[in-house]
């Protein structure tokens, strides 16, 4: 019986998911300013380090997992894709975060923080 759901909802799934098959690959998106340009707050080893290693491996592990997860589809392993679910839901998490945080960042800043914050400041 559990068989039987299992591989009829992977039935089911393969035309809606099939979509990932003509997916491009994610990428790592260009910062909109030099990884220096945020000094000397944040200096630009860390920038470089951060955005071309760490938010890379996401992007990379990312584009794995969904090839895997292709395959898996393919076959019609459904525990391999459940398997998958956790590494692809990770990795897209960091690429997504990590997206939004450099667009967050600014070499022009916010100035002066307002409401709240500024009231817990010395």
């Amino acid at each position: 019986m559990l068989c039987r759901a299992a591989c009829s909802t992977s039935r089911k799934l393969v035309p809606a998911l099939g979509a990932l098959g003509s997916r491009r690959k994610h990428s790592l998106p260009d910062l909109p300013y030099d990884y220096g340009a945020l000094e000397p707050h944040i200096n630009a080893q860390i920038m470089q380090l951060h955005h071309s290693k760490h938010h890379a491996a996401y992007v990379n592990n990312l584009n794995i997992a969904e090839e895997k997860y292709r395959d898996a589809l393919e076959k019609g392993d459904v525990t391999a894709q459940v398997a998958l679910q956790p590494a692809i839901k990770f990795n897209g998490g960091g690429h997504i975060n990590h997206s939004i945080f450099w667009t967050n960042l600014s070499p022009n800043g916010g100035g002066e923080p307002e409401g709240w914050f500024r009231l817990v400041q010395p």
